[in-house]
């Protein structure tokens, strides 16, 4: 029902479309922000920014629904080479060309050997979006407990509220803990990879089995008050951005972290919107299935160039867009990001199927 047999799209793939699109968005606003030349303006971009800020949580989801769906039957080690060629490969190609070709945005201390290079590789550090990998790696090998989770332990109705509302209970210690210890504390230097870790982000992936196995009895009800659920989402949304222009001095999107109750709770409401009007799409066989399809296809690969793609476009495009009004420049700047990664994704998904093709 919620998978249209002629294009084999699911929700998944409309939440991979919308978590890279935002994802896309955060890479044009950290620029914006850093040419900011008064608070009004900074407040602006902190504002879409926290609005963006969903795109972790909705890629976890969107892996662990999809990999529930399609992974009961296949066995951990064809799992896991299919993921080492359609993720870790790309994901290490790509973070050479950042260390190598566009060094300057790679984060915290700069490599000075290849111990510190490895180092960057593994943590994710070689630009500013890479960490999203290194976690949703750590997802990925979690297959085994997913598939237990959807098919034995959600089977049983009656302890689904219960693993749901305990698994929430451990994850809002947890980010109670890195609140006040990490982000807010004396860890903050020394710990600072703890929130790419695997358990700041697996309360969305249970969330995921959930709702595979569950989609229909949740859209149930989600589709009687879908026009509420964006209203809901801007007003906690709204919340999480007065926080964040609370903290005094400059708007830092330091300030705004996914770890906390507003941006946790965010997240959650703009991915069950998602999931609410992908599936009425699905259901409705609307004529843009194809469409996001495509996109779908090309998200990951889009994902990992566009911080390469915009930094080659501002060797060209930074001081006409600098000379542009804020708002002007962040939607050229973004629609031209936008368009040139996914056209780059395919063409060289062209080339390699191509060269492939050579050698078969």
């Amino acid at each position: 029902m919620f998978e249209d047999q002629k294009t084999k799209i699911n929700v998944s793939d409309f939440q991979k479309v919308s978590a890279v699109t935002a994802v896309m968005l955060q890479t044009i606003l950290s620029f914006a922000l850093a040419n900011c030349h008064n608070q009004t303006t900074a407040a602006f971009v902190g504002t879409l920014y926290v609005f963006a800020k969903y795109t972790a949580p909705m890629f976890i989801f969107a892996i662990v629904y999809n990999m529930v769906k399609t992974s009961e039957k296949t066995s951990y080690f064809e799992f896991l080479k299919d993921k080492f060629f359609e993720l870790v490969v790309p994901y290490l190609l790509w973070t050479v060309a950042y260390l190598l070709i566009f060094p300057g945005v790679q984060q915290k201390t700069p490599y000075t050997n290849m111990g510190t290079f490895l180092l960057k590789v593994i943590t994710g550090d070689g630009a500013p979006h890479l960490w999203y990998t290194v976690m949703m790696l750590q997802i990925q090998l979690l297959m085994p407990f997913f598939i237990w989770l959807g098919y034995r332990v959600f089977a049983n109705r009656k302890l689904v509220w219960p693993v749901l509302i305990g698994a929430t209970v451990l994850y809002i210690g947890w980010y109670l803990f890195y609140s006040m210890q990490v982000l807010n504390g004396p860890l903050a230097e020394s710990w600072y990879l703890l929130d790419r870790f695997v358990f700041s982000f697996l309360i969305y992936g249970i969330y995921g089995v959930a709702g595979f196995i569950y989609h229909e009895a949740i859209f149930e009800q989600l589709n009687r008050i879908r026009f509420a659920l964006l209203p809901i989402g801007l007003v906690v949304g709204g919340l999480s951005v007065r926080a964040l222009l609370a903290y005094p001095g400059d708007v830092n999107f330091g300030h705004a972290p996914y770890l906390n109750t507003l941006q946790s709770l965010y997240s959650l409401i703009i991915i069950l919107t998602v999931f609410t009007f992908a599936s009425r799409m699905i259901v409705n066989q609307s004529p843009k299935l194809p469409l996001f399809k495509w996109l779908a296809v090309y998200a990951y690969r889009t994902y990992l160039a566009n911080v390469f793609v915009f930094q080659a476009l501002l060797l060209v495009f930074k001081s006409t867009w600098l000379r542009l009004p804020m708002g002007t420049m962040i939607v050229v700047a973004y629609l031209s990001m936008a368009t040139v990664a996914f056209m780059l994704s395919w063409l060289l998904h062209l080339g390699w199927s191509g060269i492939k093709k050579q050698f078969s």
